[in-house]
């Protein structure tokens, strides 16, 4: 700003005109971006006597006065001064002004509503600025672009879009263009479900922000700490965060943004309860998106207003205001924010349901969860797919609670199974419609031909539910909310983990989980029996068969039932009967003796993964009892080996080596193997991509189940990942394990597999051989980490 100044002091505006020009229109460009609008305006103001006759700065002080009017919202004005600055810019072959005026009017024409514009000048400016070769204006129209996928809800091409245009602009320096893409790359992973990945970067771009003082990177910066505090649930931060959006906004004129940071935190307040201060927050930013003519933004106030109505009590004024926000939002040529649509439509099911109209209500239902199916199924890859969903996870559970309330329990259930691991159902060839079919499934037909019964658990934050399914009947119970099963569920890993011996020593945590979770079922399990469980949440950190049982000869659960593991009842459904009826995966006769064998690697030197001391003789003892197995071992265990061994050609695979989950990213959860250059690590998206046909996956290594549980999908991670690659069972392990102790069971284990048994069987006799074995191994924390996990009840 301080040479600009200077160079307008040097070139005076009437013995210099074009250089006084350059540096005025320059200077007003930096106030704008300085969210100082009124002070670029008067230097924008001219009179034709006094302009050079140069076109391009004729063309360019139109530019900026198209630039001043878009900064404070006026974006119809902003149009039309941008075709005028175009005119020109043609008409004398400006072509990187041309560039630039087509970047500009983009976003007003994206403002607008109008994405069929937006997006034609965007994909010109770019193909202007490869032709001229200039990286500024190239990174620019790609960041343009994304922000245009990112407007119409397309997050996760945004993502990739957003990751190129970072590449590029490296070596612009620019700090500023930086922290604006450090936001909407942030934003996007907030809406795709991953708000992990969205906080570092928020925080990134308000360093940046700060750096440079450009007022607009700030203001977007705090409202967007302010959207993830509040898909935490934490309103009060959120406001905090929205308020002080709100005054930046306000200084720089800007009523775009104002009126967003009103309505965020109108939103806000109305969690909070603060109806009065939600109202007037509301009706303020109403008046304002009126002014603006933006087609999409207009409409988030009415969503606010509506469940204002609904908290007042004003059912019929709420059930008008949410149908003016779903009937134009159904109607509009891309929805900028999913989110919107299905916000609304879950909020009229509710009001709906409340006002004792039930068809309507459960057609609101039926139309929510049909467009979230929708949008998840039109994302890119499948780590997308799965956080997307499970952020979405809350139009399940009210439809669930609508239904219970109803008393139609098998329809519920229906439900919550069709909710359940989506994508895994896809990459194994379930087809699955968009919406929920209420008869799709008799899963009392699945527990009479497996003679299994069946455990479906659904946590919620309100209220959980099992339902018990047998051949006769199907049993609804009511369990307590999720924070509480929670609480209890890490209260009893940290006992078995500090080698506890609940049914000696007792554990408070594991009796309230058996009283829980299993008492209830216990009329519909008979000693023996096989019972199939659907483990939701942090229950799929619970291994079941270590709760203790009460009474006058205190035991653990496993001792009482065979117990299955699967990720859905409709998966497990569909594949049992398919293989009831013809063979499937490595069932068949070409695949019975063959075993894979990796394991014992030569330790990475980086990184702090030693020798396992009884790998050696775990490998031992599996190859003296299948002596044609094929065994990697060593420095040949390494990664590249995995895919070169060919593995789709053995019945059963196994692994005995460390494994590293990752929380962030399960399917960068790995296995631990020989160095081989800079890699070893055998990543669990590299084995979903390659198919395999084993009938048994075993993976002998710590939390080797899974990095992390989402709701919707499960817990993610390698079991996840050879399911998708088509194994039918995955033995796998829960917590941190004792390295002799796998050893003694999986001898065991694999001595019961030669003798004919089947996977299930064969780990459940190995646990009771540790358990009933004396001494330290009858403790869970030595028998209980390996669980089997299946996608069929059908063995």
């Amino acid at each position: 700003m301080l040479l600009t100044q200077q160079a307008l002091n040097r070139f005076q505006e009437t013995t210099d005109p074009e250089w006084y020009w350059k540096f005025r229109l320059l200077q007003s460009e930096i106030l704008i971006f300085q969210g100082k609008t009124p002070e670029a305006s008067k230097l924008l103001q001219a009179s034709p006597s006094i302009l050079p006759d140069k076109p391009d700065i004729q063309a360019r002080l139109l530019l900026d006065q198209g630039f001043a009017q878009s900064s404070v919202s006026h974006f119809s004005e902003a149009k039309s001064l941008f075709d005028q600055s175009l005119q020109q810019a043609e008409s004398h072959h400006l072509w990187p002004l041309v560039a630039e005026i087509k970047l500009r009017r983009g976003a007003a024409l994206d403002r607008l509503g109008d994405a069929t514009g937006s997006e034609s000048d965007f994909r010109d400016a770019l193909q202007l600025a490869r032709r001229l070769n200039d990286s500024y204006l190239e990174a620019a129209a790609l960041g343009n672009l994304a922000v245009w996928e990112m407007n119409r809800g397309r997050y996760d091409e945004a993502v990739s879009s957003f990751s190129q245009v970072m590449a590029l602009s490296g070596q612009l320096q620019s700090k500023s263009f930086a922290a604006r893409n450090f936001n909407n790359l942030g934003y996007c992973y907030l809406q795709l479900g991953q708000p992990e990945k969205a906080a570092p970067l928020f925080d990134q771009a308000q360093q940046l922000a700060k750096q440079t003082g450009v007022l607009r990177d700030q203001q977007i910066g705090l409202g967007r700490m302010g959207d993830w505090c509040e898909s935490h649930d934490d309103y009060t931060t959120a406001l905090s965060y929205y308020q002080r959006a709100l005054e930046a906004a306000r200084g720089a004129q800007d009523a775009y943004w104002t009126a967003k940071w009103l309505y965020q935190s109108a939103s806000a307040l109305i969690s909070m309860g603060d109806l009065g201060q939600a109202e007037e927050c509301n009706g303020r930013a109403l008046k304002l998106e009126t002014q603006i003519g933006s087609p999409v933004e207009r409409l988030f106030p009415r969503l606010n207003g509506a469940r204002i109505d609904n908290a007042r009590e004003r059912f019929e004024q709420a059930q008008n205001a949410y149908r003016t926000v779903i009937d134009p939002a159904s109607k509009l040529n891309g929805v900028q924010d999913a989110g919107l649509l299905l916000e609304a439509r879950d909020g009229l099911a509710k009001l709906l349901a409340q006002m004792h109209k039930y068809r309507e209500a459960e057609g609101e239902f039926q139309r929510a969860l049909a467009f979230a199916n929708l949008r998840r199924a039109e994302l890119q890859g499948d780590q997308y797919r799965i956080t997307y969903f499970a952020s979405l996870i809350h139009l399940y559970q009210d439809y669930v609670d609508f239904l219970v309330a109803q008393h139609r329990d098998a329809d519920a259930l229906r439900v919550v199974e069709s909710s359940r691991a989506r994508v895994l159902a896809e990459r194994l060839g379930e087809p699955g419609p968009l919406a929920v079919d209420p008869a799709r499934y008799d899963y009392r037909r699945l527990a009479r031909n497996s003679r299994t019964t069946l455990l479906s658990y659904w946590l919620a934050p309100k209220r959980s539910f099992l339902w018990v399914v047998t051949p006769e009947h199907v049993a609804t119970f009511q369990l307590p909310p999720q924070p509480e099963i929670e609480k209890l569920v890490a209260a009893y890993d940290g006992a078995i983990e500090g080698l506890r011996d609940p049914t000696r020593e007792g554990s408070e945590a594991g009796q309230k989980l058996y009283e829980t979770l299993l008492a209830p079922a216990s009329p519909f399990v008979r000693p023996g029996s096989k019972v199939t469980i659907v483990p939701d949440g942090a229950l799929h950190n619970l291994n079941f068969e270590s709760l203790p049982v009460a009474g006058t000869q205190p035991h653990y659960w496993i001792e009482d039932a065979a117990v299955f593991i699967v990720p859905s009842l409709d998966l497990a459904y569909r594949h049992s009967f398919l293989r009831s009826t013809q063979a499937h995966g490595g069932s068949g006769p070409e695949l019975a003796e063959s075993l894979l064998v990796f394991g014992d690697p030569a330790p990475p030197k980086e990184a702090n993964y030693p020798k396992l001391p009884n790998a050696t003789s775990e490998i031992s003892d599996i190859q003296q009892q299948f002596r044609q197995a094929v065994m990697i071992t060593g420095a040949a265990a390494d990664p590249r080996a995995y895919a070169a061994s060919k593995p789709q050609r053995f019945a059963m695979i196994h692994f005995a080596a460390h494994a590293e989950a990752n929380r962030e990213n399960p399917l960068d959860s790995a296995i631990i193997l020989s160095p081989q250059g800079d890699s070893y690590k055998l990543y669990a998206r590299e084995v979903v991509s390659l198919p395999i046909r084993a009938n048994l996956v075993t993976i002998s290594a710590c939390r080797s189940a899974g990095g992390r549980s989402y709701a919707g999908e499960g817990l993610v991670g390698f079991a996840w990942a050879f399911l998708q690659a088509g194994a039918n069972n995955v033995v796998a392990g829960l917590w941190e394990v004792d390295d002799r102790s796998t050893a003694e069971l999986m001898k065991t284990m694999y001595s019961e597999l030669r003798s004919g048994k089947t996977p299930q069987q064969s780990l459940r006799a190995a646990k009771l051989a540790l358990l009933h074995s004396g001494g330290a191994y009858r403790k869970p924390y030595y028998w209980a980490p390996f669980q089997l996990i299946t996608d069929s009840l059908i063995q």
